[in-house]
């Protein structure tokens, strides 16, 4: 009794005419099975076929030949069968009323699609408060240990010292410092752009004098800075600092982005070392992440495994 029929069973002999395979155990006739073109008799009467897609083929296949199949009502769809055609004969079985486009297997690519597209915007949305959970997360974790500075902010002059552009004092005054005062109360001696320079001094000589004199310094990049001499120098003397002091003590803040090709050469060195930076942005869940960042920056002043090269 056969219960498979090997799909190349019948490769050996391609003149076959006749093939009785009638009163066997088979229950379906597997896919891409080679069936010699010079047949005209098959047989495949009294076997329990299954009447399933897997068929779909073969009842298309005798819908199509010539070949004689007589008697095909003693091929009866067995019970493993579409329920609609158990005990039916192999003739009712019409693959294009059970195999067509399969609705749920569609339906259920579709709803994945739109289930991951939704997830991806929401993600997007809160691409801000997720970075600060994990910021806080990978903080708790890991920790952080590195050789920083012995003197605190409160052994210098200034705690803080802002430097911007002229054009850029507006948000400093309007968004910065009120921010500052409510976030970190503390710092009590900031000095915001140039009105901490002391007259008596040349004004490079007041630059070397605060950046020396505050335990940490903010250079506010914008479009407006990009070619400005004067805040380029500020940005040399500051980074110079950074080499003579060997301390982490300046923090670049994009309130923009800046095209790269209008990016100080000095600002593309300083982030080449992997150097703190921070991006301002309107969105509030950003805020949070640039605030949780600014105060880590805050705590210390860990010291540089290599200098800048000026």
């Amino acid at each position: 009794m056969l219960t498979l029929l090997d799909k190349k069973l019948f490769t050996d002999t391609p003149n076959l005419t006749h093939l009785y395979l009638h009163t066997n155990h088979l229950t379906t006739i597997s896919a891409n099975t080679y069936i010699p073109e010079t047949l005209v008799r098959l047989d495949i009467s009294q076997n329990p076929l299954t009447c399933d897609c897997s068929l779909a083929w073969f009842r298309n296949w005798l819908q199509m030949t010539n070949v004689d199949t007589s008697p095909g009502n003693e091929t009866q769809c067995s019970q493993t069968s579409f329920k609609q055609l158990v005990n039916l004969p192999l003739d009712a079985f019409h693959p294009g009323d059970f195999c067509g486009i399969n609705t749920p297997l569609i339906s259920g690519l579709m709803f994945a699609g739109v289930t991951v597209t939704d997830l991806g915007l929401v993600i997007y949305r809160k691409r801000w408060w997720l970075n600060y959970k994990i910021f806080l997360l990978k903080l708790f974790v890991l920790g952080y240990h590195q050789q920083e500075e012995d003197l605190q902010a409160d052994d210098y002059e200034y705690q803080l010292n802002i430097m911007c552009h002229d054009d850029d004092d507006e948000w400093v005054h309007g968004v910065l410092k009120p921010a500052l005062e409510e976030r970190m109360p503390h710092l009590q001696r900031v000095a915001y752009g140039d009105e901490a320079f002391r007259a008596t001094m040349y004004y490079i000589d007041a630059v070397y004098h605060i950046i020396d004199n505050s335990y940490k310094t903010v250079l506010l990049l914008s479009n407006n800075c990009a070619n400005d001499a004067w805040f380029i120098t500020k940005v040399r003397v500051a980074l110079e600092h950074v080499n003579e002091t060997g301390l982490d003590k300046v923090i670049l803040v994009f309130l923009e982005d800046i095209p790269d090709e209008r990016l100080p050469y000095l600002v593309r060195l300083f982030l080449s070392r992997d150097r703190p930076n921070l991006l301002w942005t309107e969105d509030h869940d950003g805020q949070d992440l640039f605030w949780a960042y600014f105060e880590k920056c805050m705590r210390s002043n860990p010291q540089i495994n290599h200098a800048l090269p000026i």
